[in-house]
């Protein structure tokens, strides 16, 4: 075996996660630049912090709806078209950008990003997919290649954006985003190969039953119920907090977007160079551990977020976080994958975002009146709290499916 093809086995790299890796390459290397910039850039647009939280909570009922939808559609049609048409709605969603007025046209952006099921958060589609290209054992390694490629792309161009938002404004950002996605439209439906076999089922015959399938539907797996609880949480301090981190330190602290651009830097670096070892250990032994060790580095932050007021302590509370990141991704959507059957996969992954992000969708609101009442250290009090229970949640209630291979 030559070593190209040792690499390949060893990284997961099947046609499809180098496909998709690919894809992550070029948003990332886009969104990268935008996601440290479009909250300050809501701010110079004369937007409060609720104003922010509501844009916020826009997204997240998007979000919410777009995962329920791709979801099941993906189990009916296909893995391919569905993640093909998360990128045109990110695609919609950039011309809101480039357009705007005033913060409300960001309402518009807020709905086509959250619909994508593709903002900051994994597609179900892309994560059925990316499971379903490789051998069970493998899953969490071919997750984590595919972050880590865009997580990479994201530390070069984070400053960049920064810069280019305080010296060339921000337009040049919105266009870079609209190219990126359009070539990944191209791109992504020549080179993917679907990967759900069988007859198309499960769409039909749920609309046709009414009330009783919509019920059948929405109500939670037995096996997942704690996995539903902590992602409800999750879901709801996070945006009530961290959702809204960087236009909090713009407003509360003075930080411009070009130490933000460093922050987003710090965060990429750890977690794109933690995330394929890390995965690859996920997959050897075991991934509770890793959910587990993920909240204690992400109470830690939070804590850090309290005490401090330093640029440079929260630089290095960005690298904690991107290690929390790592941990947490590959091994949570890879422990649900391995619960559910194939047919049903992604309809469960779109189920397992939906119904948490609709608990959360008040919380960027509820976070922006908090921070004004009580200030910077409320807000992420809550999400402390919240990041203790779940870990408690976790300990007891979610186990390891099987023995991992040590090989």
């Amino acid at each position: 075996m030559g070593i190209l093809d040792m690499l390949k086995q060893t990284l997961a790299l099947s046609d499809n996660v180098k496909t998709m890796a690919v894809q992550s390459l070029v948003t990332e290397a886009c969104f990268g630049m935008f996601y440290v910039v479009w909250q300050p850039y809501l701010i110079d647009l004369r937007a409060t912090i609720p104003q922010l939280g509501l844009v916020q909570g826009v997204i997240t009922l998007s979000a919410a709806l777009g995962s329920l939808l791709w979801g099941r559609l993906s189990d009916a049609v296909g893995r391919k078209p569905v993640y093909t048409a998360s990128f045109v709605c990110r695609f919609i969603a950039m011309i809101f950008c480039l357009t705007a007025r005033s913060w409300i046209s960001f309402i518009g952006f807020g709905a086509f990003i959250g619909l994508s099921a593709a903002w900051m958060q994994s597609n179900p589609a892309g994560s059925a997919l990316l499971t379903e290209s490789v051998d069970e054992i493998h899953a969490g390694t071919a997750i984590s290649v595919y972050i880590s490629v865009g997580v990479m792309a994201s530390i070069v161009t984070a400053p960049l954006g920064g810069y280019l938002a305080m010296n060339q404004g921000y337009r040049l950002i919105f266009l870079s985003c609209l190219v990126g996605e359009l070539f990944n439209i191209v791109f992504v439906s020549r080179r993917l190969r679907e990967t759900l076999t069988g007859e198309a089922r499960g769409f039909r015959r749920p609309l046709a039953g009414g009330l009783k399938a919509l019920a059948d539907f929405i109500r939670p797996e037995s096996i997942l119920i704690p996995f539903y609880v902590v992602s409800i949480l999750d879901s709801f301090s996070y945006r009530l907090s961290s959702s809204l981190l960087y236009g909090l330190l713009v407003d509360s602290y003075g930080f411009n977007t070009v130490q933000l651009g460093l922050m987003s830097t710090a965060f990429g670096v750890s977690w794109g160079l933690s995330q394929i070892p890390l995965g690859r250990m996920m997959d050897r032994y075991g991934r509770k551990r890793f959910l587990l060790l993920s909240q204690v580095a992400a109470m830690l932050v939070m804590a850090g977020y309290i005490l401090s007021r330093s640029f440079i302590v929260f630089l290095v509370l960005q690298s904690v976080s991107g290690l929390s990141h790592a941990m947490w991704i590959p091994a949570y959507i890879a422990m649900v994958a391995e619960r559910v059957p194939g047919e049903r996969r992604s309809s469960v992954l779109g189920k397992l975002s939906t119904l948490p992000q609709l608990f959360g969708v008040p919380a960027p609101y509820i976070g922006g009146v908090v921070y004004e009442a009580l200030g910077f250290g409320a807000p992420m009090m809550i999400r402390l709290i919240a990041l203790l229970l779940s870990f408690l949640i976790i300990f007891v209630f979610i186990d390891e499916l099987a023995s991992k291979p040590k090989t």
